[in-house]
C-alpha cells in the first residue's frame, strides 16, 4: 500500500513538472502580437505614441512626506493634549473611562504611523 502512495505521488509530481516545463516552453515561443495598421510598431514598444510612465520625483515625494509628517505630529499634539486633559478630569485613579483608553490607542497608532514615515524620509 505504501509502495502504491508513492508511485503515484511520484507520478503526480512527475505529470506536474512535464506541464510547467511545457507551459514554460510555450509561453517562451509565443510572439508578441503585432498591432495592426500601425507604423513602427515594434516588439520593443508596441505602441509608439504611448510613453512609459515616469517614476515619480525623489524631492517632490520627499515634500509630501514632510508634509504629511507636519500634519500627523500635529495631530499627535492634538491628541495627546485632549488625553491629558481627560485623564487630569478623571477623579478615580483606579477606574479609567473607556474614552480615554481609546484616545490612548489612537496616540499609539499615529505615534507607530509617524515612526515609520521619519523611517522613511
Amino acid at each position: 500500500m505504501v509502495r502504491g502512495r508513492r508511485s503515484f505521488i511520484s507520478c503526480i509530481v512527475a505529470v506536474l513538472a512535464a506541464a510547467r516545463s511545457g507551459l514554460a516552453q510555450q509561453q517562451q515561443q509565443l510572439p508578441f502580437p503585432r498591432v495592426p495598421g500601425v507604423p513602427g510598431a515594434d516588439r520593443q514598444n508596441p505602441f509608439p505614441g504611448d510613453e512609459p510612465p515616469r517614476a515619480p520625483d525623489p524631492k517632490e515625494q520627499l515634500k509630501e512626506n514632510q508634509k504629511n509628517l507636519r500634519r500627523d505630529v500635529d495631530r499627535l499634539l492634538e491628541l495627546a493634549q485632549d488625553l491629558k486633559s481627560e485623564s487630569d478630569k478623571t477623579e478615580q485613579t483606579s477606574v479609567l473611562s473607556l474614552s480615554l483608553i481609546h484616545k490612548a490607542e489612537e496616540v499609539e497608532k499615529l505615534a507607530r504611523q509617524i515612526k515609520s514615515l521619519a523611517r522613511a524620509v
